[in-house]
């Protein structure tokens, strides 16, 4: 909900206000052909933190530049051929969206703004070609203009840090998941108090990634520790299905054995206590300690004697193993979080974590997008050019720069609403700045004078992202329909026309919006378990490539994306089972590495369960169907009694409290092979738990 501005919105907006006064004046003073543009542009880069100003800044220059010369390229060769000079921006436009939707870096808007900065130079201009190289320079200059203003204020002069709130923000997030791990090592599994803390871990990761992606353009003197950021993010966000995969074991050996239960409790809530404390220990070999004497009770508590209930020692096996990984997970966090937080320079060689495509891309709605704003290109200037409107070209332009601007999002129509609004409100604005108080000053200073009780709390509104888009509009929309320039010039026809055509964009991006995008939370987090689906079904089948980090990573990507929509739905609603599917993937995943070692009747059985499981995966078979075959290969692993099975038996049943945790327990033949003769699980690189 939109709230009263802070002091800090309030400072920013003094500061996006002094830019965009200081670039509207170098802009009248080099007498540049349109000065609103670079008033505009400090509005749209100007950024709460000085990082993630620069990283739009920089990337707005590149895409500015990439568009003009594709401007330059395009106009003068198919001016002559009007359909062919739509279809070939629509094109081109949509695939630049397209790749903007697949970038996870700041680089993204780059390609966003290489699409429809063609579009704002090509259409103003499209009946005189012969400009599109003055006009094209032009642009790249009024941008960067704006670009260097904003720097200048927000960077320079006042600047605003990321780091110091970056930082802060790690220690807060590990500090919950050590607070999530003490709950769910010491208290009764609560399935839906644990889901909403998960969901709440994963939005604040996430949003930890970004700030992370703003903060790499500041701060020099601290950029090679903030690399070990990505490092220390890949390692926290898997303790909670981890935390899971314990808690599911846990409760299950408390309903199978109570006494093997109880009698891991202490070194349970000796591993919590130890969690929680280690987050403000300072750093050091001292703050591990803990780490070496739990390791040694885990230990020696494998080499006790087992259940005589041959599942509640598998149980009680697996928990012991989840442990130790939990144990392993949580000292490279700690050892992670000293070298991000060290105030001397990086100890040891600094890792560089390639960036990938995340997870929670869809290509369907990348895809969805890209066609959306082609259409509107087309349609835009079908209606132009059918009916002759003079300001027909700020239609096709406006509708295309919407949908670029919104088009990442799941659901762009409510945030395009918004934007219209703030659109109208800005022509309105506008007319009567420019028919009622331009006329009755004289001179750049009474100018400045009159914007500002328009521009100040406006502005103050653009760092909230409940009334970001309005105001944001009215902020870039005014100057343009006043058409600001060093001599005062009207046209009350002109100007309400080309109000109108602005507004009529915007209604045409919203209504392609809505026919072609918006689908609800619910269909794109169904799509994304669908794809978790899918890809362990080709994990299962044995079609996944061996990159075991990257699809774990994706993984997990999708269930932060979930996170993010679930935080004001329940998640029973959608029938969403989290975590489950990684989890069965990294049990997949070992299963497939013990394989060769497996004797004949258990190598088939396993095989056989695999195959259940991508079939159930594809929907082929129901979810009831794959329990008796899992059960089988189960129970002939558990019989065998030698290592290799020892720790099919361990990964098969993690992937049954995976995708069956009410499941009752199943029939287990004597022996299961004593936990002192399996040896730890392979390393796996980025490996998780289940």
């Amino acid at each position: 909900m939109p709230r009263f501005p802070a002091p800090q919105d309030w400072l920013f907006s003094v500061r996006s206000f002094a830019a965009a006064v200081l670039a509207l004046w170098v802009a009248f003073s080099l007498d540049l052909s349109r000065p609103y543009w670079a008033m505009a542009t400090v509005f749209i880069v100007s950024q709460p933190f000085a990082g993630a100003l620069r990283a739009k800044a920089l990337w707005r220059l590149t895409g500015t530049v990439c568009g003009g010369a594709f401007s330059i390229l395009l106009l003068p060769n198919l001016v002559g051929a009007p359909p062919l000079l739509a279809l070939a921006l629509a094109t081109w436009i949509g695939l630049c969206l397209a790749a903007a939707s697949f970038d996870p870096t700041q680089r993204s808007y780059a390609f966003m703004l290489s699409g429809y900065t063609a579009a704002l130079i090509c259409f103003p201009i499209v009946d005189h070609p012969e400009q599109v190289f003055d006009s094209a320079i032009n642009r790249i200059i009024e941008i960067s203009l704006g670009i260097l203003c904003a720097w200048l204020m927000h960077s320079v002069v006042f600047p605003r840090h990321g780091t110091p709130q970056l930082l802060a923000g790690s220690r807060a997030w590990l500090g919950q998941i050590a607070t999530f791990a003490a709950e769910c090592l010491t208290k009764p599994h609560d399935p839906a108090r644990f889901s909403a803390a998960r969901r709440r871990i994963a939005r604040d990761g996430a949003a930890l990634a970004v700030l992370f992606q703003q903060t790499r353009y500041e701060a020099r003197d601290r950029q090679a520790q903030q690399l070990w950021l990505p490092r220390l993010h890949r390692h926290a966000r898997a303790l909670p299905s981890l935390l899971t995969a314990i808690g599911e074991r846990h409760r299950s050996l408390a309903a199978q054995d109570p006494a093997a239960a109880a009698a891991l409790q202490p070194l349970l809530s000796d591993m919590a206590a130890w969690m929680s404390a280690s987050i403000d220990e300072p750093a050091g070999p001292q703050r591990l300690l803990g780490a070496q004497r739990l390791s040694t009770r885990i230990t020696e508590a494998s080499r006790e004697t087992r259940s005589a209930d041959p599942w509640a020692a598998l149980l009680r096996e697996g928990l012991l193993d989840r442990l130790e990984e939990l144990l392993g997970h949580w000292r490279e966090t700690l050892v992670l979080t000293g070298r991000l937080l060290a105030e001397g320079p990086a100890d040891g060689a600094v890792p560089r974590e390639p960036d990938h495509a995340p997870g929670h891309v869809d290509p369907l709605l990348v895809g969805l997008s890209g066609l959306a704003c082609a259409i509107a290109v087309l349609l835009g200037c079908l209606l132009w050019i059918g009916t002759g409107w003079a300001h027909g070209a700020s239609l096709a332009m406006m509708s295309a720069v919407a949908l670029c601007i919104f088009g990442q999002l799941d659901d762009p129509a409510p945030a395009l609403r918004g934007f219209l609004l703030g659109a109208c409100l800005a022509v309105l604005i506008a007319l009567i700045y420019l028919f009622a108080v331009l006329p009755r000053i004289d001179g750049f200073p009474l100018l400045i004078l009159v914007l500002a009780p328009l521009y100040l709390p406006v502005a103050a509104l653009i760092p909230q992202p409940a009334v970001m888009a309005p105001a944001l509009a009215i902020c870039a929309t005014v100057p343009a329909v006043m058409n600001l320039e060093e001599a005062y010039s009207a046209d009350l026809a002109a100007s309400v026309d080309g109000g109108l055509a602005t507004i009529a964009g915007l209604l045409l991006a919203l209504l392609l919006s809505r026919l072609i995008r918006s689908f609800g939370v619910s269909w794109r987090v169904r799509r994304l378990a669908e794809a978790d689906r899918r890809d362990l079904a080709r994990l299962a089948a044995g079609q996944r490539p061996a990159d075991t980090r990257r699809l774990l990573g994706t993984m997990l990507d999708r269930f932060e994306a979930q996170a993010a929509r679930l935080g004001a739905a329940d998640a029973a609603t959608f029938r969403v089972e989290e975590l489950a599917d990684l989890r069965a993937a990294v049990n997949v995943m070992r299963l497939r590495e013990r394989l060769p070692e497996l004797p004949g009747a258990c190598r088939a059985a396993v095989r056989d369960a695999l195959a259940a499981l991508a079939r159930e995966a594809r929907g082929e078979i129901p979810r009831a169907g794959l329990l008796p075959v899992l059960d089988r290969a189960l129970a002939l692993c558990a019989a065998e009694g030698s290592r290799a099975t020892g720790r099919a038996a361990l990964s098969l049943s993690g992937l049954r409290l995976a995708l069956f945790p009410a499941a009752a327990p199943p029939g287990l033949p004597d022996p299961v092979p004593h936990p002192a003769s399996i040896p730890a699980p392979p390393a796996v690189s980025g490996s998780l738990p289940a």
